[in-house]
């Protein structure tokens, strides 16, 4: 393991609350070889100063963007400091978590198991859910976790705050040709190159404590209660978003990798994608027939397939944006 450089990835905006807790944790690593570069987003509170103290601190954090403060949203934020950064691995690093002393060491064992020399890897791990002061025993996934790509695609479970990626992953990420509107986050769409491409594995084991703010601690166990579905079906706003990002998400993979894809993945990205330039409630319909939409319960995938058949028109606009 000797002489394996992880770089730890971090984002920060507005985060002084919690910012110096996250950064100790990240010092207190078992696994020593990191270097955690941090790219601030335009904070207008005391986050700066505290990036600077630490700088100064310890040499292995290196204050990314110090000469060039611009907000570019999280995503970007995120991508700008993955394609810019060098090293054998590289972890994302949200501000207000903590890290078990073992999350790098042991996501890294799990990385090196793997035939990362050769093929994209993406690693990760489960998360520990706990409130604003560090309280809480629920996990977020434990068994509940999928990684093949058309599951993915349609409802993403790799959290990025958990992932460790290796140079094969991010030399298929082609970061210049991007539209980052299209894309929502970056762990759902390096998830999907990973699946696409090589390998997402899983380690079941809770590596970071994840805060929750503001009481807003939701379990994975209330997502498939019968309160949660009704809600889903009366307030359709959020599940009209979410299927409007996996046809955006589709839609921009088909532009930059298309027919390189695997056929399985290709089928659904193209597919899918092809939802922003066509596509009418029977057509969605016989889509979903041939390509079902995959989602963890048959009542997930027939609302998907009723949301693109009623939204139809929501998909057609996105050629427009």
């Amino acid at each position: 393991m000797a002489n394996k450089q992880v770089a730890i990835l971090m984002s920060t905006y507005n985060g002084e609350k919690y910012l110096e807790e996250q950064i100790e944790s990240i010092i207190q690593q078992s696994y020593s070889d990191w270097v955690l570069y941090i790219r601030d987003d335009g904070s207008k509170d005391h986050t700066v100063d505290i990036i600077k103290k630490y700088c100064l601190i310890d040499d292995r954090i290196i204050f990314f963007n110090e000469e060039h403060i611009e907000n570019i949203g999280v995503t970007r934020s995120f991508m700008e400091l993955f394609s810019q950064v060098n090293a054998d691995f590289y972890m994302f690093s949200d501000q207000d978590d903590y890290w078990k002393k073992d999350k790098v060491l042991h996501t890294l064992n799990a990385m090196l198991e793997q035939e990362f020399q050769s093929k994209p890897v993406c690693v990760h791990t489960d998360l520990q859910i706990v409130d604003k002061n560090l309280h809480g025993n629920e996990v977020m996934n434990g068994d509940y976790i999928w990684h093949d790509f058309p599951h993915l695609l349609f409802c993403n479970c790799v959290t990025g705050c958990t992932m460790m990626m290796n140079q094969k992953l991010k030399e298929m990420v082609h970061f210049e040709q991007i539209d980052y509107s299209k894309i929502y986050l970056h762990d759902w769409w390096i998830a999907l190159i990973a699946a696409s491409f090589g390998k997402v594995i899983y380690l079941n084991e809770a590596t970071i404590m994840y805060r929750q703010h503001e009481g807003n601690v939701i379990g994975r166990n209330e997502k498939n209660t019968i309160g949660h579905l009704l809600y889903r079906v009366i307030h359709q706003l959020p599940e009209r978003q979410h299927m409007r990002r996996v046809i955006k998400i589709a839609h921009e993979l088909d532009l930059i990798y298309g027919e390189k894809l695997p056929q399985s993945a290709y089928n659904y990205v193209h597919n899918y994608g092809d939802l922003v330039y066509k596509g009418a409630p029977l057509h969605n319909l016989g889509l979903s027939i041939k390509f079902p939409p995959q989602r963890m319960t048959p009542k997930g995938k027939v609302f998907f397939t009723y949301l693109m058949m009623i939204y139809n028109r929501d998909l057609r606009r996105i050629a427009e944006e």
